[in-house]
C-alpha cells in the first residue's frame, strides 16, 4: 500500500509539474531564472560594497601619514622663533596699548639706528674725513679779519710761519697763517652773485651765466691744484691737497673787491683794483709757499725758488682770466 501510495504510474506527469493550460510557458522559466538573477544581483552588490569599504580604508590609511606630516610641520613652524620686529615687540611689552605717535617714534629711532650702523659699516673712515674737513672751517672773527687784511695788504706782514703743536699744525682759529676753506667758499659765492648783478645792470642777465661762472672758476682752480701737485711731485716734497685748494681759493676775495670797484667806478677803476689785488695775491702766495714749502727737495728736480715763483704768477694770471670787464 505504501509503495503504491508513493509511486506514480509510468507515463503520468506529477501533480506539481503539471502545466496550467492558461499559463504562459515562459513564466516558469522567468520565475526560475528571475529568482536566480535577483539572488545573483544581491550577491554582486554585496561584493562591490565590500570592495568600496576596503578602498576607503586603504585611502584613509594612506592619508594618515600625510596628515601626520602636515601636523608635524605646523608644530615645527609654531616652535620656530619669528623674525624680530621692534614695533611689535614694543607693542607687546606695553600691553598692546602703545599709541600711534609712540609707535612712529620707535620706528624712526630704529630706522636711524639701522642707517647709522650701515653707514659706519660701509664707510668706516667717513668720520675721519669729516673731521679733517671740518678743521678748515674752524675760524674765528679775529682770524677772518687778520686773513683779509693779509690778502689786501701783504706787503708789511713779517711773520709767515705756521704755528706747530704736538699733533701737527694749529687750526685757523689759533693760527692766522693757517689755511682755511671758509674765506674761499664765501668769496666764491659772493663773486658769482656780484657777476650776476653786473650782468643784470647791463640787461644781459641769464640764469645760465651763473652756472657758467661757477663752472669756469672751479675748473680753473682744479687745474691750478693739479699743476701744483705735479710740481710738488717733481720736488719730491710732501703735499696736502686741501691746503693747496685753500691757498688757490683766496683769489676770489680779490675778484670780489675788483667787481665792487668796477660796478662803482667803471672800467678804469676796475683795472686799478685788479692791479693792486693781483699783485697782493701774488706776493701772498710767494711768501706763503716760500716759508712753508719744505726746503729738502730733490736735487734732480726743478729749483725750489722757480717753482714758488711759478705758483705766484699762476694766481696773477688766474685773476686776470676770471676778471669780467665786458659788462662794465
Amino acid at each position: 500500500m505504501s509503495a503504491n501510495f508513493y509511486s506514480q504510474p509510468t507515463g503520468q506527469t506529477p501533480p506539481h509539474a503539471r502545466q496550467n493550460p492558461n499559463q504562459n510557458p515562459n513564466s516558469a522559466y522567468n520565475n526560475t531564472y528571475g529568482n536566480y538573477g535577483s539572488n545573483n544581483g544581491n550577491n554582486t552588490g554585496g561584493f562591490q560594497g565590500q570592495q568600496q569599504q576596503q578602498q576607503s580604508q586603504q585611502f584613509q590609511q594612506q592619508q594618515q601619514p600625510i596628515q601626520q606630516q602636515q601636523q608635524q610641520q605646523q608644530q615645527q613652524q609654531q616652535q620656530q622663533p619669528s623674525t624680530f620686529n621692534p614695533t611689535l615687540a614694543a607693542a607687546s611689552l606695553m600691553g598692546g596699548q602703545t599709541s600711534q605717535s609712540q609707535m612712529l617714534d620707535l620706528g624712526l629711532s630704529a630706522g636711524s639706528t639701522l642707517a647709522s650702523q650701515t653707514f659706519s659699516k660701509f664707510t668706516p673712515r667717513a668720520e675721519g674725513y669729516y673731521d679733517s674737513l671740518r678743521q678748515y672751517f674752524a675760524v674765528s672773527h679775529v682770524y677772518v679779519g687778520v686773513k683779509l687784511t693779509s690778502l689786501l695788504n701783504p706787503w708789511f706782514k713779517k711773520d709767515w710761519k705756521r704755528l706747530k703743536t704736538d699733533t701737527g699744525f694749529a687750526r685757523p682759529s689759533l693760527d692766522p697763517n693757517a689755511p682755511d676753506l671758509y674765506i674761499p667758499t664765501m668769496s666764491l659765492i659772493t663773486y658769482v652773485l656780484l657777476s650776476g648783478l653786473l650782468t643784470g645792470t647791463s640787461g644781459t642777465f641769464t640764469p645760465d651765466y651763473l652756472q657758467n661762472t661757477i663752472f669756469s672758476c672751479l675748473l680753473l682752480q682744479a687745474l691750478e691744484v693739479l699743476s701744483i701737485r705735479v710740481a710738488y711731485y717733481a720736488l719730491e716734497a710732501p703735499c696736502e691737497i686741501m691746503e693747496v685748494a685753500c691757498y688757490s681759493g683766496y683769489k676770489y676775495f680779490g675778484l670780489c673787491v675788483n667787481l665792487v670797484a668796477g660796478i662803482g667806478g667803471g672800467y678804469w677803476v676796475y683795472n686799478l683794483s685788479l692791479l693792486g689785488t693781483a699783485g697782493g695775491m701774488g706776493y701772498f702766495t710767494l711768501k706763503t709757499y716760500g716759508n712753508n714749502l719744505s726746503r729738502r727737495t730733490s736735487e734732480q728736480g726743478p729749483k725750489r725758488e722757480f717753482v714758488v715763483l711759478g705758483f705766484a704768477g699762476m694766481q696773477v694770471l688766474a685773476m686776470w682770466f676770471l676778471g669780467d670787464t665786458k659788462y662794465l
